[in-house]
């Protein structure tokens, strides 16, 4: 944690009988923003204007840093994901970090990398806060699913499918034959996070159907000013390695077209 401010639930919090700021009657809010990028660049106005005007800043990763900085100085900043120095919040201690700070008055956002719904656990923690009696209003944000897709420069094809390449024991496992297998081999996929399994990800979707020459890359920080592309195709791209963040993008069939960048 990192920040001043006044302690949750103590005098001076803002903290008054309705949990509201003021005395305003209005119920405790928690605004889900999303982080764009991770750069100021990527973010939406009314990202910008949330966290200019936070108390508390709830982010997963110190990779979000620059962006939580628009929020004051005195603003109370909590890392809650997987980290060097730790181990990440489970979704029950975020919510209720969440609503307690809420009630207290306090003006919350809850800060997510990209989109709060994309490959993200911004619905559940939203849906558990509506259950704790915690209204929630959710900013979208750029994700680097459409970021890496542009940067890599491949035709979209047919259709577009996202999935997160790590699993998250709370949901099913990705059928990734099953993806590579969507409108025959014709569409695109984008992988965002999933480093290590990059290479078995890759046999499945070959496994699937999907085209060994099709055109594929690893983009790292998508949309940001130090992007790196590494292109490849789909019979290479899994032993392709760049720093994180990294989005993988396979393409469809060769018959697709050219790529878009230089």
């Amino acid at each position: 944690m990192t920040g001043e401010g006044p302690a949750i639930g103590e005098p001076g919090s803002g903290e008054t009988s309705t949990g509201a700021p003021g005395g305003s009657g209005a119920p405790p809010v928690v605004h889900v923003v999303g982080g764009g990028l991770g750069s100021v660049g990527s973010l939406t106005r009314r990202a910008a204007r949330l966290l200019a005007d936070a108390e508390v800043v709830v982010l997963d990763r110190p990779s979000l840093d620059q962006v939580a900085a628009l929020a004051p100085e005195s603003a109370l900043r909590v890392h809650v994901g997987l980290h060097r120095e730790g181990v990440a919040w489970s979704t029950d201690e975020v919510v209720e970090l969440l609503a307690a700070c809420a009630r207290s008055g306090l003006r919350v956002v809850r800060l997510k990398g990209g989109d709060p719904h994309v490959c993200s656990r911004g619905a559940e923690e939203a849906l558990a806060l509506a259950a704790a009696g915690i209204a929630v209003e959710v900013t979208p944000g750029v994700t680097a699913a459409s970021a890496a897709g542009a940067a890599a420069g491949i035709a979209r094809g047919t259709s577009v499918t996202v999935a997160s390449g790590n699993h998250d024991p709370a949901g099913p496992a990705v059928d990734w034959p099953g993806v590579g297998a969507v409108d025959g081999g014709l569409g695109s996929v984008v992988v965002l996070t999933g480093r290590a399994h990059q290479g078995r990800i890759v046999e499945a979707l070959l496994a699937g159907g999907r085209h060994a020459a099709a055109p594929a890359a690893v983009v790292h920080g998508a949309g940001r000013p130090d992007e790196v592309v590494a292109d490849a195709d789909a019979a290479s791209v899994g032993g392709v390695r760049l720093p994180a963040p990294a989005a993988m993008v396979v393409g469809p069939s060769p018959e697709g077209g050219p790529r878009a960048h230089p």
